[in-house]
């Protein structure tokens, strides 16, 4: 089989200063992609054929966490590669949300917690890790 590169969306959903970060199943199956179980990451996954950069961010969103986002925006583009693995992941900013995030899908996450951008968890999946700190090094140059 020919190696090939997939489209990822990670989205960051702003509450003031906090994010919504999940917790992945430390023995969780991996789905094919970037695998960290045990990671905290943003929500998001695979952006699906004729699907846009924002219906997929709010797909994944919804699937993930229960919550609908809305005034979205990309923020930038990165490569993520891991052994037999490249996905550019499209980032996605969310401004506002309805809801309250819950675990929709337990064999993935068990926990869905707002972290102030000051106090983030050790243990960041390395896409969600890479999105969040541009966007600090950018909000506080």
């Amino acid at each position: 089989m020919e190696p090939f590169i997939k489209v990822g969306i990670g989205v960051m959903i702003l509450k003031e200063n906090k994010i919504l970060l999940g917790h992945r199943v430390v023995n969780g199956p991996d789905t094919g992609g970037i695998y960290e179980p045990g990671s905290w990451c943003l929500p998001g996954g695979k952006q699906e054929y004729h699907e846009t950069i924002f219906e997929g961010a709010a797909r994944e969103v919804r699937e993930e966490t229960g919550l609908t986002i809305w005034d979205l925006q990309v923020f930038s583009a990165a490569d993520d590669i891991q052994p037999h693995k490249h996905f550019v992941t499209l980032q996605v900013i969310a401004r506002a949300h309805a809801g309250e995030a819950r675990v929709m899908e337990p064999d993935k996450q068990d926990a869905w917690e707002w972290f102030s951008l000051d106090a983030l968890p050790q243990k960041l999946y390395s896409p969600s890790e890479k999105f969040i700190r541009a966007y600090i090094k950018q909000e506080k140059p």
